[in-house]
């Protein structure tokens, strides 16, 4: 062919600078840090149960001393009104002995069997329960809080900062050239 036809592409170049971070001016600071330790005080009071079984014990036969001299008091005033009854009554009877009513034999039964005549009977003891008295206990608690007091200096940090930089140009540039070449196209022909 006569025609020629060259081309050439087109590239781009950059240069890049990389990001920089310098810093100075806080490097090896000690801290000066004072700390108290926080404190929890706790008071406990035990509860306390108080058990009273002296009326279920009262009530099976085992009773203090007080107890039982007040029963006896007055079970022995009890059986003294009752024989001072019966007395007042025999006595009656036997005042009025001239209206043709003997009295004697029915007194002398009832004196010799039917005054020791018992009747027996059963219960479950104790029938009443205990007393109990419950007193409950405490949990009193303090809270001091800790402190973390901090005494250290800041100081100043001094910081550069470079940012990345790219920079672009043309390398090379697009072209396309054109050549014709007659020798070549007589032969042709």
């Amino acid at each position: 062919m006569p025609i020629k036809i060259e081309s050439q592409s087109a590239q781009i170049g950059w240069d890049t600078k990389k990001a920089q971070l310098n810093q100075s001016g806080n490097n090896q600071q000690s801290l000066d840090i004072q700390t108290r330790k926080p404190k929890l005080e706790i008071r406990t009071t035990r509860p306390q149960m108080n058990i009273d079984q002296s009326q279920p014990f009262a009530e099976a036969g085992l009773k203090n001393i007080q107890a039982f001299m007040s029963d006896s008091v007055s079970y022995a005033k009890q059986v003294v009104s009752q024989g001072i009854d019966r007395i007042v009554s025999q006595g009656n009877e036997m005042k009025d002995i001239h209206t043709g009513v003997d009295p004697i034999p029915d007194q002398a039964i009832y004196n010799a069997y039917d005054l020791f005549e018992k009747t027996f009977n059963f219960a479950l003891v104790p029938s009443s329960r205990p007393e109990i008295n419950v007193t409950p206990g405490e949990v009193t608690t303090t809270l001091n809080p800790g402190e973390v007091i901090n005494n250290t200096m800041p100081r100043r940090v001094q910081m550069d900062y470079t940012p990345w930089q790219i920079s672009y140009y043309m390398k090379q540039y697009a072209s396309i050239r054109f050549s014709f070449e007659p020798s070549k196209f007589e032969t042709m022909v």
